[in-house]
């Protein structure tokens, strides 16, 4: 089984964590946990984010294990609309394929609805172009299919999904779409992005000199302000986001909010350091200069002073130069921990890969479908992505609980290239602290690193009893005060990031995971439900028509199935939780069954 070969890995590593401080308290040993237990997404009021293909066959099928990973792990945020090159179902080939006429899949409604319902935030992207709306009117197709799976913007003549709106006819006629998208999921999506990438291909032409480059912004810019109206009539709470650049474009981005800096309420942009090669997230200034870009949309003449800053897509990937699955698990906590450190909102590409694009198995938390074993498995970078979540999702950073002290003590000449970095967080609900610490380096494949003893100031009186976690497996290790009245401990810094909290600092009461996978059949007039999953019993319920979700059964810890006759309406939706002795899992992926036509 993948959990219990994920168990047996976490044991054996946490173990060898506690080698982690050359001060360990045995006698705490009993008190506190072996590892961080998972916080899931209904138990956080705030967290990471992570870009999201919908399910579809047969690449992403509701029968596997993977949607519901999103709630066990911790997910708050994710970014949905565009999968590899291709529109996803939200697209605007897919919405509207007669012209007038838009129509959303229930597959798409029930993906939105069980990420709401289960405490996930939204942002949706709305792209690319429609052939409804090009070329002569008399000449324009009255009806058309979505673009198919592994095409690019590359591709000579690209796709007419990657035309930009060039036209007052082709731009009104996406607004409509826009429009129709905002009022359908008001209170569901709490943001809206025009475009990915739309300085690069995604947005045709391919532009060469900087002078190209402004035009194109500009003529995007002309497009984003109008949609920025859409929304915010549509829907006032909504939010507003700048299309995610390809890496940090400061001249792109610039051009084209020029003539409406106050309409913007999020600036995106996606930060590969070294695209295709291992290099660290922290060189995201000194490669890209994201930190120059952010002052100079700050500064920029009527930008709204609460603007915020999202990285919508950073990833280092496993079959890169110089790395692998270890370097993506060291390195995903420290790119979440600094982007929050630099009140940027960070969102990993991607959660599981749809191998039917163009990237194969390449991304991703998981794997997508293969023809291997691993299908759906998680890498090692899931078990860090979940410990960070629940340790530091809903955490601010507290600048009053750090040092300012060198924090470049003398280090071995081998890691003399790296810079040590600490941060003071606290938890938003609790209010306590919990601090960060690593070797900000190139972490080697090889995986040999050997720790460097530091002393490292805990300035913060809520820490007593210190903990020691390591947040690439959630291992945990008691420590004790090297100087206590100096409030130094002697830790073991690593290019994998430590977290030193007090004992207390993990109160969250555990949940069951998920029930997954629930299934729907209709067998002659009854609908069967059959799923997965253990707790103290099983709660069932369903939905007609979309109506409020309603108590179907209370089912015993060993049913995992139920059957009813079918409720009269056209679309019968089901979902499932796992009850708990200290509360209930979250929501199973939802499974229906529509009426005979």
């Amino acid at each position: 089984m993948v959990r219990d070969s994920w168990n047996r890995l976490l044991l054996i590593v946490a173990l060898g964590f506690v080698g982690i401080s050359s001060h360990v308290a045995l006698s705490q040993q009993s008190s506190i946990p072996k590892e961080v237990p998972p916080r899931r997404s209904s138990q956080l009021s705030d967290g990471f984010g992570v870009n999201l293909p919908l399910p579809r066959e047969p690449r992403l099928p509701w029968n596997q294990v993977w949607w519901t990973r999103l709630f066990d792990s911790g997910v708050k945020w994710v970014r949905l609309g565009q999968y590899e090159n291709t529109s996803d179902k939200t697209g605007w080939d897919w919405v509207e394929q007669t012209p007038g006429v838009y129509h959303v899949l229930p597959e798409v409604d029930e993906a939105v609805r069980s990420l709401a319902d289960n405490g996930v935030s939204i942002e949706m992207q709305l792209c690319y172009g429609n052939p409804l709306y090009h070329g002569d009117r008399a000449g324009r197709p009255r009806h058309i299919e979505p673009a198919p799976a592994n095409i690019g913007p590359q591709d000579h003549p690209p796709n007419p999904i990657f035309n930009g709106l060039n036209t007052e006819d082709e731009l009104q006629g996406f607004l409509k779409y826009t429009r129709f998208m905002v009022n359908r999921y008001k209170g569901k999506v709490q943001g809206w992005e025009l475009w990915n990438e739309p300085d690069i291909e995604y947005w045709q032409p391919h532009v060469t000199t900087n002078e190209e480059l402004v035009g194109k912004g500009k003529g995007f810019g002309a497009a984003l302000c109008r949609f920025a109206d859409v929304v915010h009539q549509a829907d006032p709470t909504s939010k507003v986001i700048f299309g995610g650049t390809s890496s940090v474009d400061a001249v792109f981005a610039l051009s084209a909010i020029a003539e409406c800096p106050e309409k913007i309420d999020v600036m995106a942009y996606h930060a590969y350091p070294g695209y295709g090669g291992n290099h660290p997230p922290e060189a995201v200034d000194a490669l890209l200069g994201a930190d120059t870009f952010r002052e100079a949309v700050l500064h920029f003449p009527g930008v709204r002073k609460d603007i915020e800053f999202w990285d919508s897509e950073w990833n280092v990937i496993p079959s890169w130069r110089n790395s692998n699955e270890s370097v993506q698990a060291r390195y995903l906590p420290r790119y979440y921990l600094l982007a929050k450190a630099q009140h940027v909102k960070g969102f990993l590409w991607e959660f599981i890969p749809g191998t039917d694009g163009n990237e194969g198995d390449q991304y991703g938390l998981l794997h997508g479908k293969t023809s291997s074993s691993e299908s759906f498995n998680p890498r090692q970078a899931y078990r860090a992505f979940e410990v960070t979540s629940a340790l530091f999702g809903q955490a601010h950073r507290d600048l009053l609980c750090e040092t300012l002290q060198d924090r470049n003590p003398t280090i071995p000449q081998q890691y003399s290239h790296g810079e040590l970095r600490e941060y003071c967080y606290r938890d938003s609900a609790s209010g306590k602290p919990i601090y960060a610490v690593w070797f900000a380096i190139y972490a080697d494949p090889d995986d040999h690193f050997q720790p460097v003893t530091v002393e490292v100031p805990i300035p913060d009186r809520q820490i007593e009893n210190p903990i020691l976690i390591d947040l690439r497996t959630g291992g945990i290790a008691p420590a004790v005060w090297s100087d206590k009245e100096a409030r130094t401990l002697a830790i073991g810094v690593r290019d994998s990031v430590v977290a030193i909290a007090d004992a207390t600092y993990l109160n969250w009461t555990g949940t069951p995971e998920t029930p997954a996978p629930l299934s729907a059949k209709k067998v002659g007039d009854k609908v069967v439900l059959q799923w997965d999953g253990r707790g103290t019993g099983f709660e069932v319920q369903r939905s007609i028509d979309w109506a409020p979700w309603e108590v179907a059964a209370k089912m015993k810890s060993d049913q995992l199935s139920y059957s009813e006759r079918q409720p009269a309406g056209t679309h019968a939706s089901y979902r499932v939780r796992a009850l708990g002795v200290a509360g209930a899992s979250p929501w199973s992926n939802p499974a229906w069954i529509e009426a005979a036509p």
